[in-house]
């Protein structure tokens, strides 16, 4: 009895929910599951008619409340039928909203991640993970803030590449080790190399070491850097990016390239990612070079399509000096790379 009671219940909202809920992903509205109960903390289970859900796919989580659009993901577990017709499945709630709760009758159905959907609204919780299926670069946590301002605590996922129209090139090895260059250096005299290394991710921060390699054609001497990196998540719109620079080998003429992070300097810079709804960014952030002693900083906007990024920005190694000037003034902050 208890069995048929739940069955009913869940069988009332899932006819509430289609009639309250627009189809994102399937123009079918039989291609979906309802959650029936809610089992545990992190499972849960799910009544549908559709057939084709397989062990181990990942889902979107829709909530049935008006004006709700996606609140989370769940994976598939389990999949039994109950005998009318109906398929039982058992999920497991792999990351959700903190700012909405998963209920009875919420709709869970696939969607197709390697392209842009307006319903997927930008928040830091609904990021995808390197462990994560691919997904548009939208959906990604950002890696490359530019020349400039350099690199996230992020890493690439592997066999993923960055590539920028100015040469920048990054490669992921694995999901936590990320090796790049910037290939016109390397052709001009100047060879270098720089990897990354993420040691520590947790729900709302990250720690990442990297170290780069750069040798100067003026002083005819190589340049060792050490980074720390941190991400972490501020709310459900901002994350913050901390790098400490260490210049464990340079040479005098060092400061004449701040504008280039990791050319031989050390700097400490914070700043801040504002995601917006449609997942396109807009990065702000002081910093502070050791060997120049002045304070620099950058203000940008990136728009992100599934593999394809601009950005457009002001970026200064000195904000006390009102001039365009790449080494000790105000310069352009402009980027075109794709993630592939």
């Amino acid at each position: 009895m208890r069995y048929f009671l739940l069955t009913l219940i869940g069988c009332l909202l899932s006819c509430v929910c289609m009639a309250q809920t627009k189809s994102l992903a399937f123009d079918n509205d039989w291609a979906r599951g309802y959650v029936q109960t809610i089992d545990s903390a992190k499972t849960l289970t799910v009544i549908s008619a559709y057939s084709e859900f397989r062990l181990g796919e990942m889902l979107v989580v829709q909530s049935h409340d008006p004006g709700q659009d996606i609140i989370g993901f769940v994976q598939v577990e389990s999949i039994a039928t109950s005998g009318d017709g109906q398929f039982i499945l058992k999920v497991r709630l792999v990351r959700h909203s903190k700012y909405a709760m998963v209920q009875l009758g919420d709709v869970l159905f696939r969607m197709d991640f390697n392209t842009f959907h307006e319903e997927y609204k930008g928040t830091t919780e609904l990021i995808m993970k390197n462990e994560d299926p691919d997904s548009s670069s939208s959906y990604r946590g950002l890696i490359f803030m530019g020349l400039s301002a350099g690199e996230t605590a992020q890493t690439l996922r592997k066999y993923e590449t960055l590539i920028s129209i100015f040469g920048y090139l990054d490669y992921g090895f694995t999901s936590n080790l990320t090796v790049g260059t910037i290939l016109p250096a390397d052709f001009l005299s100047a060879p270098n190399i720089q990897a990354k290394y993420k040691f520590h991710e947790s729900d709302s921060n990250i720690f990442t070491y990297g170290m780069n390699y750069f040798w100067s054609p003026e002083s005819s001497t190589g340049v060792v850097n050490a980074t720390f990196f941190w991400d972490s998540i501020s709310s459900e719109s901002v994350i913050s990016h901390t790098n400490l620079t260490l210049a464990l080998a340079s040479f005098d003429e060092a400061k004449n390239l701040t504008a280039l992070k990791g050319a031989g300097t050390s700097s400490l810079q914070s700043g801040y990612e504002f995601i917006l709804q449609d997942w396109n960014r807009v990065l702000v952030g002081p910093s502070y070079n050791f060997e120049s002693k002045t304070v620099g900083g950058y203000v940008s906007y990136v728009w992100i399509w599934d593999h394809f990024h601009t950005q457009l920005g002001v970026s200064t190694t000195d904000i006390s000096n009102l001039v365009y000037n790449v080494q000790d003034g105000y310069y352009l902050n402009f980027e075109l790379y794709w993630r592939f």
